[in-house]
């Protein structure tokens, strides 16, 4: 393409993609002063990019950075991707042409399609450039690895591609229309969720390639949506039962109980029960909600782990003597001073109160409960292991990449009658990441369970220097 025309249609596509910058999802319904200020620097960044006033890899980079972000409609997304190549024609790498008279000269087609390649393979998503005929011309990496390799330039799309919107929205641009982006679903190789816009390039385009199709990925999104959608429903779930439970009783001592005094004490404790049940959703709720919103916030200390889990042990002792089974502890391998973790005190006790109190629950009568504590060389640092290992039922294979999603149950009935909220597992989880911890589970069904969570240590004299330099 003649340089004048690879600046007319960058100036266009510029300026499409400016009317277009202030269109994201989060703030057209909370505009804010930070949104201001964001959509300020989008457009400051794309009226340089129009004036070519950015060598190719700073474009690249700050075009990058705004998709990500998510401040670009994918329209302008489109418009921003064609420009950017479309201004390869005008100025080679690492050149700022601030003038007509201080530009370098064009440089050859194979170098300037050679950027191009490098641009279209920095974007995340899959981009394939199509001719007339929607045969496939080019892909990015993005498209090779999201479809597996099954695209490759000279396929026809119309062929590879199965969704009917979106195989219309490619036939309608073939027509020389102007088709709507499409949401659709890809299910091979695994299943996946595309918002689909095409785009033609300048007719004056060297290459038979007038048309640009991107597929921008929104399974991430649609995966919290609906574990949004299920985390409400399960909650909502949760907190109708026992209303429902306390509603009945309260109908049957106004009415038929309301002068029998035993029938009134019994009832009045299973209420009882039934609020506390209550309460207990409601506080691991919030512990949820408390650890999403106040991520990074804790200060944390220099914990001594052998006297935060002795601390553990003496409050559920009583739970222990309860369920009548033998706690077996040995924390001896961590009392040596220099064995330190970095957190907070309050999170590391409720992480393995929640795993203990599970163990409680699911023993064997009569039989024996460990929780001990070891130091491990975990991949050339030292780290702690905490064990907690029952010996009751056990969980089946298939359960216990599940057991941390909120509300998970193996057994809905049994984890209801023995108090569980399905939540301590997902708060454990949350906790330990938050102290760049991990847990990890096994089990033999018929054998009982391990729970293992593993924290990094700090050395005494790495902390306190590193309190000094505070």
């Amino acid at each position: 393409m003649p340089s004048r025309d690879l600046q007319a249609f960058r100036s266009q596509s510029v300026n499409y993609a400016m009317e277009n910058s202030n269109i994201q999802r989060s703030d057209t319904h909370n505009p804010s002063p930070d949104s201001d200020d964001r959509h300020s620097l989008i457009r400051m960044f794309l009226r340089r990019l129009r004036s070519n006033r950015y060598p190719v890899a700073v474009a690249t980079g700050l075009f990058a950075v705004l998709y990500v972000a998510g401040s670009l409609s994918l329209l302008a997304v489109l418009a921003c991707v064609v420009a950017v190549i479309a201004a390869f024609g005008a100025a080679p790498v690492g050149i700022v042409a601030a003038s007509p008279e201080e530009r370098q000269p064009e440089v050859p087609l194979a170098h300037d399609r050679k950027r191009s390649d490098v641009l279209l393979d920095s974007l995340p998503d899959p981009i394939l450039l199509l001719d007339s005929e929607g045969t496939v011309r080019s892909l990015n990496a993005a498209s090779r690895q999201v479809f597996n390799n099954t695209i490759q330039p000279g396929s026809s799309a119309l062929t590879r591609f199965r969704n009917p919107e979106l195989l219309s929205m490619i036939k309608r641009a073939l027509a020389g229309e102007t088709p709507e982006p499409v949401e659709i679903v890809e299910r091979y190789p695994i299943e996946r969720w595309f918002q689909a816009a095409i785009v033609a390039l300048p007719a004056e385009w060297e290459d038979d390639e007038p048309f640009l199709l991107y597929l921008r990925d929104l399974s991430e999104m649609h995966r919290l949506d609906r574990m949004r959608s299920d985390f409400i429903a399960n909650a909502s779930h949760e907190l109708r039962t026992p209303l429902a439970s306390l509603s009945g009783f309260i109908e049957t001592l106004s009415g038929p109980a309301r002068n029998d005094a035993t029938a009134r004490d019994r009832f009045l404790a299973i209420m009882q029960e039934q609020a506390n049940r209550m309460s207990r959703l409601i506080d691991d709720l919030l512990s949820l909600s408390r650890l999403e919103t106040a991520s990074g916030r804790t200060e944390f200390q220099l914990l001594n782990i052998a006297e935060v889990l002795r601390h553990v042990a003496a409050s559920l002792a009583s739970q222990v003597e309860e369920v009548d089974v033998t706690l077996n502890v040995d924390f001896d391998a961590v009392e040596d001073p220099g064995c330190r973790v970095r957190g907070s005190r309050d999170e590391l006790i409720q992480v393995f109160s929640n795993l203990l109190e599970n163990a409680i629950r699911y023993a064997a009568t009569g039989k024996m409960i460990d929780f001990h504590a070891e130091r491990v060389d975990d991949g050339g640092a030292q780290s702690v292991r905490v064990i907690v290992r029952d010996y009751g039922p056990g969980i089946a294979e298939d359960h216990i990449p599940r057991l941390t999603e909120r509300f998970y149950r193996v057994d809905v009935e049994s984890s209801r009658a023995k108090k569980g909220t399905g939540l301590g597992l997902a708060i454990v989880k949350h906790i330990l990441t938050r102290h760049r911890g991990r847990l990890s589970i096994s089990s033999v069904p018929g054998r009982g369970a391990s729970f293992v969570a593993t924290l990094p240590t700090e050395p005494v004299h790495e902390a306190s220097g590193r309190q000094k330099r505070r």
